[in-house]
């Protein structure tokens, strides 16, 4: 499953996060917003999930979708609307493809001989 981590550099994650709640909370171009228990924030826009956290240094975002085309979409949709939401602060959102697993297989590439 295609995923991809994003962050956003902020002092002010949690007003940004509860912010984003309420903006996102009345289901906007198919978005379902769901505030959980930790106090993170689950969106689900049916193909493609994206699980935003405040911490110290800003937001943490993680996104996951079953295709490369809707994890895409969904990055530039939400990039969007953060960084409309924050224009006076200037957020940007940086995203980046997840480390690979740690069990992951090495490639090995095949030597040629002479």
């Amino acid at each position: 499953m295609p995923t991809a981590e994003g962050f956003v550099s902020t002092d002010r994650a949690d007003r940004y996060l509860s912010q984003l709640s309420r903006h996102l909370g009345h289901g906007p171009g198919g978005i379902q917003a769901d505030t959980r228990t930790d106090g993170s924030l689950f969106l689900d826009l049916g193909d493609a999930t994206c699980v935003l956290s405040a911490t110290p240094a800003g937001l943490r975002l993680h996104a996951e979708s079953s295709a490369e085309d809707q994890l895409a979409q969904l990055q530039r949709r939400l990039a969007s609307r953060i960084e409309q939401i924050g224009h006076r602060d200037s957020l940007t959102v940086h995203w980046s493809p997840p480390p690979p697993p740690a069990n992951a297989a090495e490639r090995h590439t095949p030597s040629s001989h002479a």
